[in-house]
């Protein structure tokens, strides 16, 4: 008899408590695809210079670069960014000094077949530009002016947070249209957004596009006209995913 007076004191309250509202919701992914045209362009510059001592070498390479710089600056514009890299002078021996498995695979001795000839100093250069159309023709310009190696290495976005944004922007879209095709077919309508997150779980955000100015004088046209070469590159993919949650009304 005690067993059940305790079950009822246990079980009354449960009894007389109010249901929990339950809100309703429903959470659809969204992906987004937008293609932009580059406005910034890549190339790599290298240049090789050779003497009979390390002086003439440098001396050889150093007028090089200076001719690729007032050439490109020139060509592209005093906004273009050219930077230097990888800088190396080493020793030159003769053809006579090597061996089955190619020149330098293993340390010599500098005599002989083996003695120091010269030197050859190299150069990378990269270059960064707006120009995006005259890319291919600042390549051809560089091996004019001595570059042993003008490639244009890619291309890519001054402001890739812009493209990011209205890629998330056509990701919330298509989810958007997504949910409300759902809720439609289940007979219901969509309330306003209760959360957005994207691929990795971060709020979204789109910061302003930062703009580099310069107010230099323009340099010198290059003394000989270049070679000009057609560029139209493809546009850069940007591409979002993106998780949104919206309530349910009836």
């Amino acid at each position: 008899m005690t067993y059940w007076l305790f079950a009822a004191a246990v079980l009354a309250p449960q009894a007389q408590s109010a249901p929990e509202a339950v809100e309703r919701t429903i959470q659809v992914t969204g992906t987004g695809i937008v293609q932009t045209v580059p406005d910034i362009a890549l190339l790599d510059i290298y240049l090789r210079g050779e003497g009979a001592t390390p002086d003439a070498a440098t001396i050889a390479i150093a007028a090089k670069q200076k001719a690729v710089h007032r050439g490109l600056t020139g060509l592209l514009g005093t906004d273009a960014e050219l930077t230097t890299s990888n800088v190396t002078i080493i020793e030159a021996r003769g053809a006579a000094c090597t061996d089955a498995r190619g020149y330098n695979s293993q340390p010599r001795i500098s005599t002989g077949d083996c003695a120091v000839i010269g030197y050859i100093a190299t150069i990378q250069m990269n270059v960064r530009t707006r120009a995006v159309e005259k890319a291919a023709t600042a390549a051809g310009l560089a091996s004019r002016l001595g570059a042993s190696d003008a490639r244009v290495q890619g291309f890519t976005l001054s402001d890739p947070e812009a493209a990011q944004g209205r890629a998330n922007a056509a990701a919330v879209e298509t989810a958007r249209k997504k949910a409300a095709a759902l809720a439609s077919g289940a007979g219901h309508k969509l309330g306003t957004i209760v959360a957005v997150r994207d691929q990795a779980n971060f709020d979204m955000m789109v910061s302003g596009a930062r703009h580099r100015v310069s107010d230099a004088a323009a340099p010198p046209a290059p003394e000989v006209a270049p070679v000009v070469i057609e560029l139209k590159p493809k546009p850069i993919e940007t591409r979002a995913q993106v998780f949104v949650t919206y309530p349910i009304a009836s």
